[in-house]
């Protein structure tokens, strides 16, 4: 299977897509969820969720996840990051950043202004591996 160099899978991540996050669950199959993420600048995956939330409360309780983005046509390709997790809570800086990834400055403001950040957390996902697959390297 071709694999992207480093530089490309960076670049991939950083593009803009839906990611899919799994997480383990004790006594069910995974839960796997898409979500909206944004990088930091080690490549580590930021997410904001509700800290009430599944995704949270089983992260928190594994302490480490499984994250995915792909492209769904040609060249097909896809990143999966594996890593341990931290959590604080969220911060408005980081949740309009991401907001605004996926709506725009205008609409993310707004999005945002209506969403309130407390109760909220930010999610870190450390990349301790990194797998990739494209057709077009």
């Amino acid at each position: 299977m071709p694999e992207m160099s480093p530089a490309a899978a960076d670049a991939f991540l950083r593009d803009l897509h839906v990611g899919v996050l799994a997480v383990e669950r004790t006594s069910n199959p995974p839960l796997a969820v898409p979500i909206w993420y944004d990088l930091d600048e080690a490549g580590n995956v930021i997410i904001w969720t509700p800290a009430d939330s599944w995704k949270a409360r089983l992260i928190g309780a594994a302490g480490r996840a499984t994250f995915i983005v792909q492209q769904e046509a040609e060249p097909y390709a896809y990143v999966m990051i594996e890593g341990h997790t931290t959590s604080a809570p969220a911060d408005e800086g980081t949740a309009r950043r991401i907001a605004r990834r996926y709506f725009g400055e205008a609409r993310g403001d707004q999005f945002l202004d209506s969403t309130p950040v407390d109760g909220n957390l930010v999610i870190t996902i450390h990349r301790d591996k990194l797998r990739s697959f494209t057709y077009d390297e």
